[in-house]
């Protein structure tokens, strides 16, 4: 390991799961090959050459976010133009939603997308915190965010924490649903905020669970208010087009 990989991780809230999940290693590969695509395509669209990114197309001079490396401006731009974007688009919210709040952000992947989001006090959890440095995500450049690297299942995460916790696109990967809202409910503070954009689809390697409106409000029964506001083919970038697929935006406030 170099000392400058060393010292990311030093900078990095990483913090120890005792007792979690077995680690789905098969479902973890997939998901890691997928983010390494993902990286070679944003160097490529913020160098512009011609190639298709959810809609987005190729950034300005005006509009990159320039650092030391090609990789890390890219990712960087990225996740300002389209990830942000995407957070208060699919969960119809606008950036004052968590002001002055501690949120939580469950599956986050290697963008703390929700960022976007002004004067929250934001942590990303996910498991797979040290594959994303290793593949070589710049988590080092948000200095303001808490990576917690950590299974929903079992958060490493003491009780009545978060006044809010959302989650977009990822609660799916998850291995066990009720568990997960089982750790929500404990993290969340009583009255807290949650909202959750949901895909529904048939499970796939890295999205194993298949869930629909009956399953989601059962495991979340605990929670006052929560239901189902949205549903539509479409979020930002993409548009659904098997049947017995959507997304679903589930919120209490």
């Amino acid at each position: 390991m170099t000392a400058t990989f060393q010292r990311i991780i030093n900078r990095i809230q990483t913090l120890a799961v005792t007792s979690s999940p077995p680690p789905r290693l098969d479902k973890h590969a997939a998901e890691s090959s997928f983010w390494r695509e993902e990286l070679q395509r944003q160097i490529r669209w913020y160098t512009g050459e011609p190639i298709e990114m959810y809609g987005e197309n190729p950034p300005t001079e005006e509009e990159k976010i320039k650092v030391r490396t090609t990789k890390d401006s890219a990712i960087l731009t990225w996740g300002k133009i389209h990830q942000q974007a995407k957070y208060l688009s699919d969960l119809s919210l606008e950036k004052s939603a968590f002001e002055g709040l501690k949120l939580l952000d469950i599956g986050a992947g290697p963008y703390p997308s929700a960022i976007v989001f002004a004067g929250c006090d934001l942590y990303c959890l996910d498991p797979l915190v040290p594959q994303y440095l290793e593949i070589g995500f710049p988590l080092h450049h948000y200095e303001n965010v808490h990576f917690v690297h950590g299974y929903s299942e079992n958060m490493p995460i003491m009780d009545n924490f978060f006044d809010a916790v959302i989650s977009v696109n990822a609660i799916d990967h998850v291995d066990d649903f009720y568990k997960t809202s089982i750790e929500t409910r404990r993290v969340l503070k009583p009255s807290g905020k949650v909202r959750m954009h949901i895909h529904y689809h048939p499970p796939t390697e890295a999205e194993p669970l298949e869930l629909n409106d009956n399953i989601v409000g059962s495991a979340f029964s605990w929670c006052d208010g929560f239901r189902k506001v949205r549903d539509s083919k479409t979020k930002r970038g993409h548009t659904l087009t098997e049947s017995g697929e959507s997304y679903a935006l589930w919120s209490n406030f």
